[in-house]
C-alpha cells in the first residue's frame, strides 16, 4: 500500500512538471533520470507521451529530448566514477576480492567490447543506467564513444515509452505489459553473475593461501 502511494505521489509531481513546462520538463527530468532518485524514464516518458504527443512527430521529438536529457545525465555518472571510482577500488578492491591486476584485465574486456557492454545494457528496459555508466567510468572507456552508444542505443527504447503512452492514454500504466517482462530476469542473470563472480574470487584466494 505505502510503495504504490509512494508512486502515485510521483506520478502526481511528474504530471505536474509536464503540465507546467512541458518538454523543457521532459528535457530536466530525464537528466535525473539515470541518477537513484525516484523519477524513472519508466514513468516519465509514457506520461509524456500521453500528455504533450498529439502526432507521431511530436512523438519523435519528445524521445528525442528525453534521450539528450538522459545522455546529459549518465555523462554525470561517468564522470564521478571516473574521477574517484578506480582510485576507490584500487584502494578498497581487496575486501571484494579485486586486485589492480583484475581491474587491469577487466579493463582491456571492456574496451574490446564497449559497444556491446553499453548497446546491450542500454537498451534492455529496467536495467539500472547507473550500472553501465558507473562501469563505464571506471574502466576509461572512450568518452566520445560512450556518449555515441548511449544516445543511439537509449532512444529506440525511450522511444517505445513514449509512442506506447502516447497510444494507450490514461492507460500508460500498463506499459509494464509491454516492455516489463523480460527486464527483471535479465537483472536477477546479473546479480547472480556478479554473485559468481565473488565465490570464485573468494575460493580461488582461498586455494591460493
Amino acid at each position: 500500500m505505502g510503495s504504490l502511494s509512494l508512486e502515485n505521489s510521483i506520478i502526481e509531481w511528474i504530471t505536474k512538471v509536464l503540465e507546467t513546462i512541458d518538454y523543457l520538463g521532459v528535457f530536466i527530468l530525464m537528466i535525473l533520470d539515470p541518477t537513484a532518485l525516484p523519477v524513472p524514464a519508466e514513468i516519465i516518458l509514457p506520461l509524456a507521451g500521453w500528455i504533450l504527443a498529439d502526432n507521431i512527430s511530436q512523438v519523435f521529438l519528445l524521445s528525442l529530448i528525453a534521450t539528450i536529457g538522459s545522455t546529459i545525465g549518465c555523462l554525470f555518472e561517468f564522470y564521478l566514477a571516473k574521477a574517484v571510482g578506480r582510485k576507490f577500488i584500487i584502494k578498497y578492491g581487496k575486501y571484494l576480492f579485486i586486485s589492480e591486476e583484475d581491474l587491469m584485465k577487466q579493463e582491456k574486456f571492456f574496451v574490446k567490447n564497449q559497444f556491446y557492454f553499453i548497446f546491450i545494457t542500454r537498451m534492455i528496459p529496467f536495467i539500472p543506467k547507473t550500472i553501465t555508466s558507473v562501469i563505464s567510468g571506471i574502466y576509461n572507456l572512450n568518452f566520445y564513444k560512450y556518449v555515441a552508444y548511449t544516445f543511439i542505443a537509449s532512444y529506440p527504447t525511450l522511444f517505445i515509452y513514449v509512442y506506447i503512452g502516447n497510444n494507450l492514454g490514461e492507460n500508460y500504466s500498463e506499459i509494464k505489459n509491454y516492455v516489463g517482462g523480460f527486464g527483471f530476469p535479465i537483472l536477477i542473470i546479473l546479480i547472480i553473475v556478479i554473485i559468481g563472480y565473488f565465490l570464485f574470487k573468494y575460493f580461488k584466494i582461498k586455494q591460493n593461501q
